[in-house]
């Protein structure tokens, strides 16, 4: 058993998720990559995953039930981190309001954090792409609950992978536009990172209960 301390914890699927974003066309999606390409991806530091310093996930580390200045926190990481490191991203947020069982009548907000980056020749809404998804909100039972692994962690290694590999996705892209390859060009997909809120149920897990981010 990995505890979160342990490096091993997000390493391997660290790895694993940059392994997938390098070979984003479908023809390419699952195509082995060697053990010295391997070793050429940037590894979690504990300058990003510190529990109680580090800059991608010890500020998700909080409480951040829906509709609570924690959770408004978290949202603001999010935008401050792809605005620092991938200000070509394109950012924006869903939102919906809905009641819960313990809400009392009263609607509570939901926001979910969208972030794209499309091939540079695609056109808006004709592109596929690859999406990266957890949810950012924790339980609101019992009080305090972080939700280390449920889904903080989740949500700051895609955050770091997507950043380890975005100068190696634009020479990819430029590579294929600069030859021309319209099979290439065809087959390469965008990315979407989406950080849902609302995943958690507020008092007991049911088909309301539930996911109201996601629905």
């Amino acid at each position: 058993m990995w505890s979160l301390s342990s490096p091993l914890y997000w390493t391997l699927p660290f790895l694993c998720l940059q392994a997938l974003l390098l070979t984003t066309s479908l023809a390419n999606a699952f195509a082995p990559l060697s053990t010295a390409g391997l070793q050429l991806i940037p590894r979690p530091t504990d300058e990003d995953f510190n529990i109680d310093t580090g800059a991608i996930l010890s500020p998700i580390l909080i409480p951040r039930v829906p509709g609570t200045e924690g959770s408004l926190k978290v949202l603001r990481h999010f935008q401050s981190f792809f605005g620092n490191h991938l200000p070509d991203w394109k950012l924006s947020t869903q939102n919906s309001s809905q009641t819960t069982p313990l809400s009392k009548g009263k609607k509570i907000p939901f926001v979910n954090f969208v972030a794209t980056k499309d091939p540079p020749w695609t056109k808006p809404g004709d592109v596929g792409r690859l999406a990266l998804v957890a949810h950012y909100d924790s339980k609101v039972t019992p009080k305090g609950f972080i939700g280390a692994t449920d889904s903080a962690v989740p949500c700051a290694v895609i955050l770091q992978a997507v950043r380890a590999i975005d100068k190696a996705l634009d020479k990819k892209w430029a590579k294929i536009k600069k030859e021309g390859d319209e099979m290439a060009m065809e087959e390469e997909r965008g990315l979407m990172v989406l950080l849902l809120d609302g995943e958690e149920a507020w008092q007991s897990w049911t088909a309301s209960d539930s996911l109201y981010g996601a629905r």
